[in-house]
């Protein structure tokens, strides 16, 4: 198995949906109101979808690849976030590789825990996250994750219009960040305060110049907010990724006993 191979699909574990927040109704609102509204989502107790990535690295050609992807939000309890299981369908030479991520709160203390069972050698191996000033990928392991409020000084730079269409723009500005000097994220503005939603966030690297852009496309089940389809676009290069969520399922109540090594080995079946 390639390092690209196995370095690419970290990445994968790390698209994490969003947690739950109250409504308002306010039709102007704060940098913190807006934060706390349109960021922070309720995207159910767990998931069962199929997941579809295209990945083009710069210069190179699209690789399709599809993931059955069970997760489960597990609130901060006992110091973790949620917990996110990945098994490989296509390509079939790739059939039974096997992704695993547990993510932690910042005030536990512990940092991402991340698993790679590899079919061919029957074993279960421990991954560390990517350093995060490699150059290879143009997708971090923390680009995809939800920050914590503690993380970022929020900046509210106004209202701007895209194609027509109202956003709150919003500066986050991390106080410890070994890549990025500041993310720009982009709220859709709506009458009614709970339906705005992030499209998209505007990556700058330590020179203050812009990385890459990310592109976020909803859809609502329920009360539940889901990625439908998620774009990361390196803004020096030709190279993005592509996640188009499938066949999601909400609430299905997966039990905890699926995130572990032991599911790995064996598979996953309805």
């Amino acid at each position: 198995m390639s390092n690209n191979k196995i370095a690419g699909s970290i990445c994968l574990t790390t698209l994490v949906t969003l947690c739950t927040v109250s409504a308002a109704s306010a039709a102007t609102l704060s940098v913190d109101e807006v934060v706390e509204q349109c960021y922070y989502k309720y995207a159910g107790d767990d998931q069962r979808s199929l997941m579809q990535i295209t990945l083009k690295a710069a210069g190179g050609k699209p690789q399709v690849s599809e993931y059955t992807r069970l997760w489960k939000n597990y609130n901060g309890k006992d110091g973790i976030v949620d917990k996110v299981l990945l098994f490989t369908d296509k390509p079939l030479k790739d059939k039974g590789l096997a992704f695993m991520r547990w993510g932690h709160t910042g005030a536990s203390g512990k940092t991402t825990e991340q698993w790679i069972y590899l079919p061919d050698l029957r074993k279960v191996r421990r991954i560390t996250p990517r350093d995060p000033e490699t150059k290879e990928w143009i997708i971090k392991d923390e680009d995809l994750r939800l920050r914590e409020p503690h993380e970022d000084h929020h900046t509210l730079l106004g209202e701007k219009s895209s194609d027509g269409k109202p956003y709150y723009v919003v500066e986050f500005k991390p106080s410890n960040d070994p890549v990025y000097s500041k993310r720009t994220f982009w709220f859709s503005k709506s009458k009614n305060s709970d339906e705005c939603s992030l499209h998209k966030v505007d990556f700058y690297d330590k020179r203050g110049e812009q990385t890459k852009q990310q592109f976020i496309e909803w859809r609502r089940e329920g009360k539940a907010w889901l990625w439908d389809k998620v774009t990361i676009e390196d803004t020096n290069s030709d190279a993005y990724i592509h996640y188009d969520m499938k066949k999601v399922e909400v609430n299905v109540g997966l039990d905890d006993t699926l995130f572990t090594q032991r599911s790995m080995l064996k598979g996953y079946s309805k």
